[in-house]
């Protein structure tokens, strides 16, 4: 993978120097895990999300090279939301 450079670049720069790109990378593993085992889906699920949400929002803004990866990831999220909607069904009652 070529470096990034221009915005892109200082925004993962960023997240590098800080240490906040490792806190995203072990909540992207252990959501990971949780999906990959099937247990806890919805909690693998509730970490992810997030993390997609920013993923999707970074190569609209910053780098559009990654954008279609960005958008299989959302969809299939996006279908595991569904076929667990069951369990967050609550959050969005009054």
């Amino acid at each position: 993978m070529p470096p990034m450079t221009g915005h892109a670049g200082e925004f993962i720069g960023s997240l590098f120097a800080t240490g906040y790109l490792q806190v995203i990378a072990t909540l992207q593993v252990l959501g990971g895990l949780l999906l990959v085992i099937g247990r806890f889906v919805p909690l693998g699920l509730i970490l992810l999300g997030p993390i997609i949400v920013n993923i999707v929002l970074f190569h609209v803004f910053l780098d559009r090279n990654g954008m279609p990866m960005a958008l299989v990831i959302a969809v299939l999220s996006l279908f595991l939301l569904n076929r667990y909607w069951s369990s967050f069904a609550a959050l969005l009652r009054a």
